[in-house]
């Protein structure tokens, strides 16, 4: 059995509900993953349609209804602040002249 079905398996038996979340730090040691592969494998399993759902505590696997609608408000929120960042880097790259320099709004538009 891979690690992403592992996980998802111990998170269906032992964390089902937000009662029961578990912290990342627990489930990095449990099954000797690092914090970023833990992020990916989760983010893997959701889109495969497990209901993993998350809080400021940790993960847990979805119990009722509401508890994933939260963590899809959770994950949209997060998109939006993703796409206006990115929307600002864009523009800032529009920005920048022939000699590779960009002018900040907070430089008044001095370069040099």
């Amino acid at each position: 059995m891979t690690t992403d079905n592992l996980i998802a398996k111990h998170l269906k038996e032992y964390h089902r509900g937000e009662l029961r979340v578990v912290p990342s730090r627990e489930l990095e040691a449990a099954f000797q993953i690092r914090g970023p592969d833990l992020r990916r494998t989760i983010n893997c399993l959701r889109g495969d349609g497990i209901p993993i759902c998350s809080s400021d505590s940790g993960y847990y696997y979805a119990d009722t209804e509401e508890e994933l609608r939260r963590t899809i408000r959770q994950l949209r929120s997060r998109i939006k602040k993703i796409a206006h960042a990115e929307r600002g880097l864009t523009k800032a790259l529009e920005q920048f002249t022939d000699s590779g320099q960009i002018s900040l709004p907070l430089d008044g538009g001095d370069t040099a």
